[in-house]
């Protein structure tokens, strides 16, 4: 693997974004290997849990600025953004229960990701958000659906029209994340998480899982290819491309 790092042990698997140098923001060939990976591991039968988090100090970031300045044409655009989609989805479907640990900083599609995750466990120290708009951009379709239904539509809208980033304490207090626990005992308290889970039968485990997935689902299907498009036609306008520069040329 050259962006993910996995190990797997008496039924856990722990899968890691592994750009630690780039805050483990998402490109094409990141999101191709976990595309990749997701259905492949959906088969196998030593891997009851899975535990996504991020090498170093990131969850995930979001998507690279370099893949968003280097989008030239519309179709280019949307290809991205349809990647995007069915990455997500792959998790959101995945048929083993999963748990996003959240370790450092996770925004947009990044946190979008986690959202797409079963259960969110979250670093006191850590920090999330949705800073799409302040660039310019949009949330994935499917990513703003489970952020929906996470917290309703009122608290989505105030996170998603301000950009604003929420630390742990707020993240808990409004439901985003299910646990707040301390960076040394974070990944053993996902792994205790992830035991208690695994006492109940596989096949149940499923079948709640998609009972509960059911509705969201059926909305995305709905949407992710009108928002793919809107995401393709900003993608090309002067004020995205003007945002984009100046906070490039910002984090020189």
């Amino acid at each position: 693997m050259n962006f993910l790092s996995y190990q797997l042990q008496e039924g856990i698997g722990v899968l890691k974004f592994n750009r630690p140098d780039k805050y483990n923001a998402f490109h094409s060939e990141l999101l191709i290997e976990l595309s990749q990976f997701l259905k492949k591991e959906a088969t196998n039968e030593a891997l009851k849990v899975l535990i996504i988090t991020g090498e170093g100090k990131a969850f995930s970031s979001g998507v690279d600025l370099k893949s968003l300045l280097d989008l030239k044409t519309v179709e280019q655009a949307r290809k991205f953004a349809l990647l995007l989609e069915s990455t997500s989805e792959l998790i959101y479907n995945f048929t083993k229960p999963t748990l996003a640990v959240i370790n450092g900083l996770a925004l947009g599609g990044g946190f979008g990701y986690a959202t797409a995750a079963d259960i969110r466990i979250m670093s006191s120290s850590a920090k999330v958000g949705y800073p799409a708009v302040k660039l310019g951009a949009i949330l994935p379709a499917t990513c703003t659906m489970y952020l929906k239904a996470i917290i309703g539509d009122g608290r989505s809208k105030d996170l998603l029209l301000t950009g604003r980033i929420l630390e742990s304490d707020e993240a808990l207090s409004m439901g985003l994340v299910n646990y707040m626990v301390s960076p040394e005992n974070l990944l053993t308290f996902a792994k205790e998480k992830a035991l208690q889970i695994m006492e109940a039968p596989e096949l149940a485990l499923l079948y709640t899982k998609n009972t509960v997935n059911f509705t969201t689902k059926r909305e995305i299907e709905a949407a992710k290819l009108y928002a793919a498009d809107n995401f393709a036609f900003l993608s090309q306008t002067k004020e995205w491309q003007k945002r984009m520069a100046a906070f490039a040329h910002k984090k020189k």
